[in-house]
């Protein structure tokens, strides 16, 4: 390699970890390897991996959940921590709504039935869920964060489809067995 090839390759080593120094935000390669760097903290958190890459998919595709996953590295506490894994999971939900799955069908036609009787709803739903290991057990299966479980379960809002698919799904609860929790 010739004295100026060495110069030249030195000199866009320099540019490059000056780049890197100096946190170019501008920079989309710069964006993704933070974000990676956040998904190995979340993995040593004791987040499902599922959670970790749906996370940092959505992140790469919309910014208000990059800004999310920032907000969950920068904070230090667990609570908040977890209020912020439950809003990054609801985005991952909404922004997974236009796809289209409907491997157990269930029939949501009820949902006004269910908008009446949500608390009563959730809380059969929860004593199926404990009598099948739980909500640690139910994260494992669902890939849900149980923070977002818990979320999903104290709230008294309108649950979203894709969740109680989800959750149906993991418990193999069919749809028998859905309109029965319903009409509790």
């Amino acid at each position: 390699m010739t004295t100026q090839a060495q110069a030249k390759r030195g000199t866009h080593k320099v540019s490059q970890k000056k780049l890197l120094l100096r946190g170019d935000i501008h920079s989309p390669s710069f964006e993704q390897m933070k974000l990676f760097d956040i998904a190995i903290k979340m993995r040593k958190s004791g987040l499902s991996v599922d959670f970790i890459v749906d996370a940092v998919k959505t992140a790469l595709k919309f910014e208000g959940v990059a800004d999310l996953v920032h907000l969950w590295a920068d904070e230090r506490d667990s609570k908040e921590r977890d209020e912020i894994i439950a809003d990054i999971q609801d985005m991952i939900d909404a922004s997974k709504q236009k796809e289209k799955s409907e491997e157990i069908y269930i029939k949501f036609n009820d949902l006004d039935a269910i908008a009446k009787n949500i608390r009563a709803f959730k809380d059969s739903l929860y004593q199926e869920v404990m009598k099948r290991g739980g909500i640690s057990q139910l994260s494992e299966l669902t890939g849900i964060p149980q923070p977002s479980l818990s979320r999903f379960f104290n709230s008294n809002a309108m649950p979203r489809r894709s969740t109680v698919l989800k959750i149906a799904k993991a418990l193999d609860l069919d749809e028998i067995k859905m309109d029965i929790l319903w009409s509790k």
